[in-house]
This record gives C-alpha cells, structure tokens and sequence, in this order.
C-alpha cells in the first residue's frame, strides 16, 4: 500500500483538518470545500482510484483498516459477495477532537462521503457513506450492477 506512514503519529492533524474544513466552508462554501476532497482523491489517492478502476478494492479497504489500526479506531470489516462494509463505531480523529473540546465542523465528514464518491467515478463500484454521528459512519464499497 502506498500511503502508509510508519513513523510517530501526529494526530493534531485531525485539529488542522478540522479547523481547515471550517474556514474553506465558512468563507467561500461547500462547492469549493467539496471540490478540495475532490481534488484529493483524484491526485493524492490516484492509486487507490486506478486500482479501484482495474476492479480491485483491496488497496482501499487495506487504506481504512491501516490507518484505524494506527490511531486506535474501532471498526468492523464485513464481507459479503461483491459488498464490502466498514462500520466505524469509534473514528480516531472524532475521538481526538471531543478528547480536547474541540468544536467539530458540522462539514468535517463531508470529506469522507465526497473522497469515497470521487474514488468510486469511472470504476465498477459506487462507495457509499452513512454518516451515523458521534464519530461513528457506514462505508461500503459495492459493485456495480
């Protein structure tokens, strides 16, 4: 997997995210905000993205599960036949943010649903992401009809 960091965790990215997310949405709107996920996607995780277009939603799945892993999220990976379903019941960066009181941005998931909407254009999966609240959200990967 390509974006797979090994050294000390920062997680006080998660309050420059959080903080970022707010100003893009504050002062200039959701299109704008939602076009910076998008961009995202499509050149920070194009791997992710061209792998996905080959069929193949490992690297994806393996990016979730790694970075959960890593800061100490809880989660569920469920498989059944072309589904794939990440239920998160504790986000790590949720979690961080409340830990110090740290208002979330009412758009901070936004990130996630437009991320994995981007990933999934032009390949035989659609993502799909409920946003439950409390940190806690439904990711699924399925293929396409």
């Amino acid at each position: 997997m390509r974006y797979q960091e090994t050294g000390q965790v920062h997680r006080d990215f998660h309050r420059t995210t959080n903080g970022t997310i707010a100003y893009l949405r504050e002062h200039y709107g959701e299109e704008v905000l939602d076009e910076s996920f998008r961009r995202t996607a499509r050149e920070v995780y194009k791997a992710i993205h061209n792998d996905l277009a080959a069929g193949d939603p490992e690297q994806l799945v393996e990016h979730w599960t790694w970075f959960f892993d890593r800061e100490g999220g809880e989660y569920t990976l469920e498989r059944d036949g072309d589904t794939i379903r990440f239920t998160v019941a504790v986000c790590p960066a949720i979690a961080y943010l409340q830990e110090r009181g740290i208002a979330i941005d009412p758009a901070f998931c936004r990130q996630t649903t437009v991320i994995n909407e981007t990933l999934a254009e032009g390949t035989p999966f659609e993502i799909t992401t409920e946003v439950l609240g409390g940190g806690r959200c439904v990711q699924t990967i399925r293929r396409r009809p």
